[in-house]
């Protein structure tokens, strides 16, 4: 398999279902809830359990976010996180997180959404010939050993630089980043197992999980194939017609439900803040689209909110969350991270409340899976030459 294939082989296991063609799209599985935010762990992943046996060039997701300006510096792929129960490593080049009086004060779920709003609306529009935007996700599995079984966290990381003119190529990177215990408790159960280099994962299928990360690769992509709106493909220039009101542009994505499946919620307002929270954080969309976004969320019944929170990287937020339902899986909920100084949208995770069937092993309240925007900025730097292929 060439170099090209291969990045995009890794970045697929990233990307939800639902950007595959219908031809395409396996059945609903029974871990198809991890899809939501998903984490793209470098492995088989439980929501695709056939997307990384196929050959054919996959497109895609982009996880980012446009807004404020970014605390990452965009140089490399590799941006390892620990586990849970450690102290979080930072990015390289990341300045100290410090939370600041916005961020501290707890907020409830529509003030919280409708200040990320409003800083929104305020962020000047990103310039430069690129805009660049550097994830990192993952989802947690369970590992058999000897001495009983734990839970590990498989991790990757997506790197994407989105030319603005026709004159530049766009280009994607991706790395696995390996895996980390789950909790301390994890922890203390992979180290009694002898810290294997290599772990046994039991689900959905076995397979041999590698704890070290692994190369960055490269390659130019077709950025109209990148991203999702709902269940369908959508262009740069679909999105930047996106309404700029939060009541049309709910009309306009609730104009993309067909009663939802694959990786995507079949109740019409789980479907929403899915799809809403997606426009948020997982699409290049102009600042005032996603203010609508967030004014939109502000509105839907039955988000709450879960005050200040830290991300997996250890940044200050705070979080509103929303149930989600999986047919013989069991309820989960959705958690969206805020850094309510910026409206940059930091991450998602998706956490058990009440998992049953295939998702029976993770334990209620346990993270399920996540995903991180790093960096989401502007730059006239040219991409990183690493592993860089036509």
């Amino acid at each position: 398999m060439s170099r090209s294939t291969d990045v995009l082989d890794l970045l697929a296991k990233a990307r939800p279902a639902r950007l595959d063609p219908p031809s395409n799209r396996g059945e609903h599985t029974a871990d198809a809830v991890a899809a939501i935010v998903t984490g793209a762990s470098p492995v088989e992943a439980p929501a695709r359990p056939e997307r990384h046996r196929r050959s054919r060039r996959p497109r895609v997701a982009l996880l980012g976010a446009l807004g404020a300006a970014a605390v990452v510096t965009a140089v490399a792929v590799a941006v390892a996180v620990t586990g849970p129960g450690d102290a979080p490593r930072r990015a390289p080049g990341a300045a100290p997180a410090v939370a600041s009086p916005a961020t501290q004060t707890p907020m409830d779920s529509s003030r919280l959404l409708l200040v990320a709003a409003e800083r929104s609306d305020s962020v000047p529009p990103a310039g430069g010939r690129y805009l660049t935007i550097q994830t990192e996700s993952g989802s947690a599995v369970p590992v058999k050993a000897a001495g009983g079984g734990y839970t590990m966290i498989a991790r990757s990381g997506g790197q994407y630089w989105l030319a603005r003119s026709s004159t530049d190529r766009s280009w994607v990177f991706g790395q696995s980043l390996g895996a980390v215990p789950a909790t301390p408790g994890d922890e203390d159960a992979w180290r009694r197992s002898g810290s294997p280099s290599v772990v046994r994962v039991t689900k959905p299928k076995p397979f041999d999980l590698q704890i070290a990360p692994g190369e960055i690769q490269g390659n130019t992509v077709d950025a109209d194939h990148l991203f999702a709106l709902g269940d369908r493909n959508v262009s740069q220039a679909q999105l930047d017609a996106l309404p700029t009101d939060p009541g049309p542009l709910r009309d306009a994505l609730l104009s993309r439900f067909h009663g939802g499946g694959s990786d995507l919620p079949t109740d019409r307002d789980q479907w929403l803040f899915t799809v809403a929270a997606n426009v948020v954080i997982d699409l290049p969309v102009s600042n005032e689209v996603r203010a609508a976004a967030y004014r939109m969320l502000a509105a839907l019944p039955g988000v709450r909110g879960l005050g200040v929170v830290h991300d997996l990287r250890g940044r200050p937020g705070q979080a509103v969350a929303y149930p989600q339902d999986s047919p013989g899986n069991g309820r989960f909920e959705v958690r969206l991270i805020i850094d309510p100084d910026t409206g940059q949208a930091l991450g998602k995770e998706l956490r058990a409340v009440q998992p049953r069937g295939r998702a029976a092993w993770i334990a209620p309240g346990a993270l399920f899976a996540y995903q991180l925007v790093l960096v989401s900025e502007g730059t006239d730097d040219n991409p990183p030459s690493v592993a860089l292929r036509d």
